[in-house]
């Protein structure tokens, strides 16, 4: 019953959020959920050091995958994505083993673990996220030890605590590079119409030539009103001389999925 009734306070909550109304009651709900879940990952967390030793983690996509998950090696940065998609996803990272990747939206870590374990050995890696930022984003201070635990030893992490729609924080990403363009570029922080189209119109001129660029949640979410990315989805999708694709995790999907865009 208080599960039930939480979910209703969250859903008349993240509708407030997508109207822009009661703002500082919105910012307070998302600030609380994310102490409680980083109050539970702290208590979790504890496997991950061992479970990140090159010898112990997996080295194919759907065993590394699946751990991180569902199992009890990834308590503690559990992502917010369907284990399907995700493996889909990582696959292409495998595959096409990208030497600069730019993860914008990091939260509790999982994503960006296997994007740097499946990216190529010397790669460059790039997080942004805003701490306490809209749809639940922003991981604290303490887990910042746990992230440096993600590159391979020849890699390179920068994690940047900032507003991805800022303009020095565009700066740094691009500055984290030499001047080089990314060959794979994650968007999944503000979920908002106005939110995802600014980081992809930030963010995008950096992509390379052959590179890749993912968008999460680009299918219409009725549980959560505040995520309106599909907006932005349908319009990119709608251009003729837009190249695009879709993973999914089953068919009639009513929320998540992730959208490619080849430049």
């Amino acid at each position: 019953m208080l599960d039930s009734l939480a979910e209703k306070v969250n859903w008349r909550v993240r509708n407030w959020e997508r109207q822009r109304r009661h703002t500082w009651l919105t910012a307070g709900w998302t600030r609380a959920r994310q102490l409680f879940h980083n109050r539970r990952d702290r208590g979790k967390i504890n496997r991950l050091p061992k479970f990140l030793d090159e010898n112990v983690f997996p080295r194919d996509v759907a065993s590394a995958v699946h751990a991180i998950c569902e199992g009890e090696q990834g308590q503690g940065i559990r992502p917010m994505q369907l284990e399907p998609e995700l493996n889909s996803l990582i696959s292409l990272i495998r595959d096409r083993k990208p030497t600069t990747v730019l993860e914008i939206g990091t939260a509790r870590g999982g994503t960006l673990c296997l994007l740097c374990r499946f990216a190529a050995p010397e790669a460059t890696i790039v997080s942004v996220d805003l701490p306490y930022g809209r749809n639940g984003g922003g991981y604290p201070r303490w887990k910042e030890a746990y992230y440096r635990l993600f590159p391979l030893p020849e890699q390179t992490l920068h994690l940047i605590r900032a507003n991805s729609h800022a303009t020095e924080t565009v700066a740094k990403v691009a500055q984290a590079i030499g001047g080089r363009s990314f060959d794979f570029i994650l968007i999944d922080a503000d979920h908002s119409y106005e939110g995802v189209k600014t980081d992809f119109r930030l963010y995008a001129p950096l992509i390379a030539k052959n590179g890749l660029i993912a968008l999460h949640d680009v299918l219409p979410n009725i549980g959560d009103p505040s995520i309106d990315v599909n907006r932005f989805w349908d319009e990119l999708t709608s251009k003729p001389d837009q190249k695009t694709s879709t993973l999914t995790s089953y068919a009639d999907q009513k929320a998540f999925g992730i959208g490619l865009v080849y430049p």
